[in-house]
């Protein structure tokens, strides 16, 4: 028997997950149990697990619903792949169904994996987590395997009051009591959590924490971010006359460049110019030291945002809105909703881009005016629930 344990975002366990799944190992069982389940995740994986399930691969869910952490989609997702999935819930509010199981069982092999991952981009890729893998081979560590599996059989086989296979008419009657949020609903919720207690405050004191780059989870192929629900853009913020006043205090750079007199909007008669920021590789290099690959660098930065096809453009392109606080040499412009435009099929080279931030008809005045030629544009992530990325560009 082997045991490791897994650190997160070190060592992502949907990396482990995907290993295991691209391996040749044979498995006779495939069981996954967690309490919060995310549709990303889900169809991420959805091609590798339906592949063993038809060559004669047990696959079997166990799911929580509690606290709105697995939405209606994820359910009807499961639903249409036919494979034994239960849904576990007690209906006594203070009893949480809280727990975290992966395994994978063959027969000359077994990999277990306990933790506090949860089935979700978070859980698989960006949070902070801590998991145990124990890794069998069978038939010599079948007792140490059996030690440890048999107490978690109400979870990985569960039966009893609190538990009932999800069938289309448990679905239904979930749904008619509310039981379930949609996608869209569980998004919303999840977002009003990580929003501080605090906003709308007058006075905020600073928080003594630091922000720190962690990986991103992959980015789902087009056709699966097709299947996910898009969410109504929010509104244009309310934006009040330029004023100075300090750059929100926590922050995390994800890009920078100089900008060109064609980003800038200062060209020469004749010429042309592409009405926003290329967001190019301009030599960016991630916190583990790496130059970003910008062709998919953009769209997996803004992937939690809620992206559409763009109308009347190339077939493949596709856009979404982010609130973003701006500062132009010091001055506060406030948020405004910029506009990300991304062609998978645009060029590749250092230079070229396929993602561009359009400055948009209100802002291409103040744009011009001030001159930005050879100015530094960074962009920042920020914690601040309004506009998660803040723009500074000033002279150096």
């Amino acid at each position: 028997m082997d045991i490791r344990v897994l650190t997160q975002p070190e060592r992502p366990l949907g990396d482990e997950i995907s290993v295991l799944l691209d391996s040749g190992q044979e498995y006779t069982r495939i069981v996954f149990v967690s309490a919060f389940v995310g549709l990303r995740t889900v169809l991420r994986m959805r091609e590798r697990l339906l592949a063993r399930a038809a060559n004669g691969c047990r696959l079997c869910f166990t799911v929580g619903i509690d606290l709105g952490g697995t939405s209606r989609e994820v359910l009807e997702e499961l639903l249409r792949w036919d494979c034994e999935t239960f849904i576990f819930h007690n209906t006594i509010q203070r009893a949480t169904f809280h727990p975290k199981i992966y395994l994978f069982e063959g027969v000359s092999s077994v990999t277990l994996i306990l933790g506090s991952n949860n089935l979700t981009d978070g859980g698989f890729y960006t949070n902070y987590e801590a998991a145990t893998r124990y890794d069998f081979s069978i038939p010599s560590d079948v007792l140490e395997y059996d030690r440890i599996r048999i107490p978690l059989d109400p979870f990985l086989s569960p039966h009893g009051l609190t538990v009932r296979p999800l069938d289309t008419e448990l679905l239904r009657l979930l749904i008619e009591r509310g039981e379930l949020l949609s996608e869209v609903d569980a998004r919303r919720e999840r977002l009003k959590r990580l929003r501080s207690p605090l906003s709308g405050q007058a006075l905020i004191p600073t928080s003594p924490f630091g922000a720190v780059d962690v990986p991103r989870a992959p980015l789902l192929p087009r056709a699966l971010r097709e299947e996910e629900p898009v969410l109504p853009q929010t509104e244009e913020p309310e934006r009040g006359e330029p004023h100075v006043s300090p750059r929100p205090e926590m922050r995390l750079l994800v890009w920078r460049k100089s900008l060109p007199q064609s980003d800038a909007l200062q060209v020469n008669e004749g010429s042309h110019h592409v009405g926003g920021v290329r967001l190019t590789q301009a030599r960016f290099e991630d916190s583990q030291g790496q130059r970003i690959d910008q062709t998919t660098y953009f769209r997996r930065l803004f992937a939690d945002h809620y992206w559409e096809r763009e109308h009347g453009r190339h077939s493949d392109q596709e856009h979404t809105f982010i609130p973003m606080r701006v500062f132009i040499r010091g001055t506060d412009y406030g948020i405004r909703n910029f506009e990300i435009s991304h062609k998978p099929s645009g060029e590749a080279g250092q230079d070229n881009y396929t993602t561009i931030l359009r400055w948009g008809r209100e802002f291409v005045p103040i744009v011009v005016r001030e001159n930005l030629t050879n100015t530094v544009f960074s962009l920042y992530e920020t914690p601040e629930d309004q506009a998660p990325f803040f723009v500074d560009i000033d002279d150096r």
